[in-house]
């Protein structure tokens, strides 16, 4: 009865008091070889946790030695405690489908075994793997299942824990009420039964769902409890997160100094843990928050810090950041290819991250028929199982009263060993809550001088990215010498434009003139269109050609050159563009067009000629020339050109598209009006059109009189 007390004791330590088997550890190992078998089984399931985290190969090893001796002594016990932390191993690993076969097979033998805490314990596993194969729906009938049986077992103090585990499958559903409904109720669980140390959790947890809800006031208060937790447990791995969160939080309000302070405070102490993964994060977070401040040059430095540190474990989210970051640096310096290439690169790793994720749903698919099928097999042996187990009940009622009595003499010496503890860190805890009130004081100084500039800073941003983009687009003294009646209607979607406008005289008495439609709007399309101009310039203003089909064709050539397409499976990035030449010797225009048409209006009819179907970049089908149209022009002839943002406008009564037809008869109604009355009625129309709904593209139309 000594040696199974024992063993008890073993596994007493294991779950209640883990530093004091770390000291003991020496001890357990050299009396393995000489220890009887019910011993042995402890001491290796205690061996297998310890170095589960320090040493997964000896961890492996003493688990390897478990299995076998708990299936020759036909321990079900033991052999559900060896699946559990099989299970447990390669969870920390990352191979989720392969724990959750693991802790099915736990779960079973527990049942058979009528353990209720493992069974518990079972169903939380394989709810959190679940949750981590991101099959949230999956998870939460598991999780479900634990509290139904921890609340059946009177095990109430492992309800928390669940709770908090349930709360983060929904924040990741976006059901933001159900979430903090379980984080509360996490928090109530843990005060309850005085387990401090575990707050931090779902207070960080509540702090992402207020910040997902953009109550930032209300999150930082979160962030700041669950920091207060932290520093006084002293778990610094969650304490930069924490600082990482606020400083995110910062910076979805503008308050870079803010968010910059944070960010730095993490970056000290993930130095000192070595995390280079939470270095990496940090550095581009402080990229960001400088080049919101226009210090571009410092942002490239703490870019090219997260870069250096980049593993092939980095995640392809954190990669596409990274792109992203860098084209609006190149962007800054005038570097357009290399923007365009770096936002290509970003677009690559978040597609690659959408595909991962359709991946994770089809193993979750995988793994939930090969459960299935271990759960038949598993059942198929638990009658034979049973059958022995009947014949050991006797003696497990004594046991389990031995366990009893063990459990409460260790409880009362972890109760003691608890409290010399707190001692111990009372002078830790008034230290960090020394720090917690210097770090709101620093906070507070420093708040009331970012007022007045922020206020600039936000203005100036706001209209920056327009200013560029303003000063390539063609003047308006260049469209004025092309013919004086004229307009042009360019409403972007967002900040910039992937719609632009060009235009050109040559010395040969013709006037070249372009509208373009880009891939994209935004960011990207603002880059697209920054390319297009640039080769515009280049072959008609240096190069001095002016035939519509040949610019097209030539354009076509050095879009796929800069993007680097080389086949038809390539990204179709490019652009639709309709390009005139009037020579107005002859009183003609050469109309040549991607994707994109000309209308001419003559004594209130409108003619349409189309373009070719197909676009300036690379496509599905074989490249061809590109076509051209050669136009007799009268006096009044009205030439228009337009994107599709006009007739792809949701709105009216029923919420549909303007379409083209609607938008041709605007123009044929007004055709005889004034130039500038046509223009005011057209934006009038648009308006009152869209009405409350969002602008669902650029908008951009040209309009020209033959005087």
């Amino acid at each position: 009865m000594k040696n199974y007390f024992l063993s008890l004791f073993f596994v007493f330590l294991t779950a209640f008091s883990f530093g004091q088997v770390n000291k003991q550890v020496d001890s357990l190992i050299k009396i393995l070889p000489s220890t009887n078998d019910t011993n042995k089984l402890a001491i290796m399931y205690t061996l297998t946790v310890y170095y589960g985290y320090s040493d997964p190969e000896l961890s492996q090893k003493y688990l390897d030695d478990l299995f076998k001796l708990a299936v020759e002594k036909k321990s079900v016990r033991w052999e559900a405690n060896a699946h559990n932390q099989k299970g447990t191993l390669l969870f920390q690993t990352g191979n989720y489908t392969s724990a959750i076969l693991s802790f099915s097979t736990a779960l079973s033998l527990f049942k058979i075994a009528k353990i209720p805490g493992g069974v518990g314990n079972g169903y939380q596993n394989i709810g959190l793997s679940y949750a981590n194969l991101g099959d949230n729906e999956k998870a939460i009938p598991f999780y479900n299942e634990a509290i139904k049986v921890f609340q059946g077992a009177k095990k109430l103090s492992s309800l928390p824990g669940v709770y908090n585990n349930l709360g983060l499958v929904f924040m990741k559903q976006k059901n933001y009420p159900k979430a903090e409904e379980y984080f509360v109720k996490a928090v109530t669980g843990f005060n309850e039964f005085h387990m401090e140390a575990n707050l931090g959790n779902p207070y960080l947890n509540l702090g992402l769902l207020k910040s997902n809800l953009l109550q930032y006031k209300e999150g930082l208060k979160y962030y700041s409890m669950a920091l207060s937790c932290f520093l006084k447990y002293n778990d610094l791995f969650k304490v930069s997160a924490t600082y990482n969160d606020i400083g995110n939080t910062y910076t979805n309000i503008q308050k870079t100094d803010s968010a910059l302070f944070y960010f730095k405070k993490a970056v000290k102490i993930n130095k000192e843990l070595e995390d280079t993964i939470g270095l990496s994060s940090n550095f581009l977070n402080i990229a960001v928050n400088y080049r919101f401040e226009r210090k571009e040059d410092l942002a490239k430095i703490y870019l090219d810090s997260c870069y250096q540190l980049f593993t092939p474990s980095s995640t392809l989210e954190q990669k596409s950041l990274y792109y992203l970051e860098l084209s609006y640096y190149n962007f800054y310096k005038n570097n357009f290819i290399e923007g365009v290439l770096n936002n290509e690169q970003c677009f690559q790793y978040k597609d690659s991250f959408i595909r991962m994720e359709n991946v994770k749903s089809l193993n979750s698919l995988a793994t939930a028929y090969e459960t299935e099928k271990k759960d038949l097999q598993i059942k198929n042996q638990s009658l034979e199982i049973d059958t022995k187990q009947k014949e050991n009940e006797a003696k497990n009622k004594i046991l389990y009263l031995g366990t009893f009595t063990l459990l409460i003499v260790g409880l009362f010496g972890f109760i003691a060993f608890n409290n010399y503890k707190k001692t111990k860190k009372a002078n830790v805890i008034i230290n960090n809550q020394k720090e917690q009130v210097e770090l709101q004081k620093e906070e507070l100084s420093h708040q009331k001088e970012l007022v007045e500039e922020k206020q600039k800073e936000i203005i100036d941003s706001i209209n920056y990215a327009q200013k560029i983009q303003a000063a390539v687009l063609t003047s308006e003294e260049v469209w004025k010498k092309i013919s004086p009646e004229h307009f042009i209607i360019f409403f972007p979607k967002d900040i910039v434009s992937g719609d632009f406008y060009w235009a050109h005289n040559l010395i040969n008495n013709r006037s070249v003139f372009a509208l373009a439609d880009c891939t994209g709007h935004g960011v990207p399309g603002g880059f697209m269109s920054m390319l297009g101009n640039s080769f515009l310039n280049e072959l008609v203003v240096e190069n001095k050609i002016f035939k519509a089909d040949e610019v097209l064709n030539k354009l076509r050539s050095k879009i796929i050159a800069a993007l680097g397409q080389k086949g038809a499976t390539d990204r179709k990035d490019g652009m639709d563009m309709a390009i005139c030449v009037w020579n107005k010797l002859n009183n003609t225009l050469e109309f040549s067009g991607a994707n994109n048409n000309l209308w001419l209006v003559r004594n209130n009819e409108l003619i349409q000629y189309a373009g070719d179907k197909m676009p300036i970049g690379q496509y599905s089908e074989e490249l061809k020339p590109f076509s051209s149209q050669s136009i007799e022009l009268q006096k009044n002839d009205l030439i228009v050109l337009c994107t599709d943002g006009f007739s792809d406008q949701f709105g009216g009564e029923s919420g549909k598209k303007l379409k083209s037809k609607n938008l041709k008869e605007l123009i044929i109604k007004g055709s005889q009006n004034p130039l500038e009355q046509q223009k005011t009625d057209l934006i009038s129309q648009f308006s009152k059109w869209k009405g409350n709904h969002e602008q669902v593209d650029d908008v951009s139309l040209i309009m020209i009189r033959v005087v």
